[in-house]
């Protein structure tokens, strides 16, 4: 059987266009496009993607997609890639709201898992995603992030994951201490960044 063709998605959510979120997507789209493999980029600040679940996508979690319109492109996005890249900053150990309701969502019932009929345990849906890499910056250093028990890295590469294929790889490229951080240590994450990127395959 011929390989599937890797396909990236990227969504990237910082609304700071000066952000070192933002150079790290410039970098990460500029390492991909050196690979020479096909690539989407969901822009949630560009996009002024609104993160609150609705009362009627609540009341109707468990129904067709067709009954939630407005994220016709995101699903086609999420069901065409193999690997999920997530960029964006931690803030309060997680990710920023608009990602956190992109997940809500979007995420939906017959798009990232549906139920069965008579069943009681959900079923993945998008076991096309191979891969989810988070890419994230920290203005506090690893040993407070390490306290705190880093809630988002366990929402995202453990919870998500289970929505994927059951062989789903999990990559985790953060960076650490960025409110005193030297200008060097960031402008080498970022040329690391590109280089795994123009190098690297899901």
């Amino acid at each position: 059987m011929a390989k599937q063709p890797e396909r990236t998605l990227i969504v990237v959510n910082h609304p700071n266009p000066d952000s070192l979120v933002r150079a790290a997507l410039e970098r990460v789209t500029r390492g991909i496009e050196r690979s020479g493999l096909e690539m989407r980029v969901i822009d949630l600040d560009a996009e002024h993607f609104d993160p609150r679940l609705t009362l009627h996508e609540k009341q109707h979690h468990l129904d067709d997609p067709v009954t939630k319109p407005g994220h016709e492109a995101h699903i086609d996005a999420l069901q065409w890639a193999t690997r999920l890249v997530l960029i964006y900053p931690t803030w309060y150990g997680g990710p920023p709201a608009r990602l956190k309701g992109w997940l809500d969502r979007v995420w939906m019932t017959d798009v990232a898992y549906r139920l069965p009929e008579g069943a009681t345990r959900i079923v993945a849906n998008l076991r096309n995603i191979r891969s989810i890499e988070i890419v994230t910056t920290h203005g506090s250093g690893r040993l407070v992030n390490l306290v705190q028990g880093e809630p988002g890295r366990l929402m995202l590469l453990r919870t998500i994951r289970l929505l994927c294929h059951p062989l789903c790889r999990r990559r985790w490229r953060a960076i650490y201490g960025v409110d005193s951080a030297d200008p060097a240590d960031l402008t080498n994450w970022l040329d690391e960044l590109e280089e795994i990127y123009a190098n690297s395959s899901a």
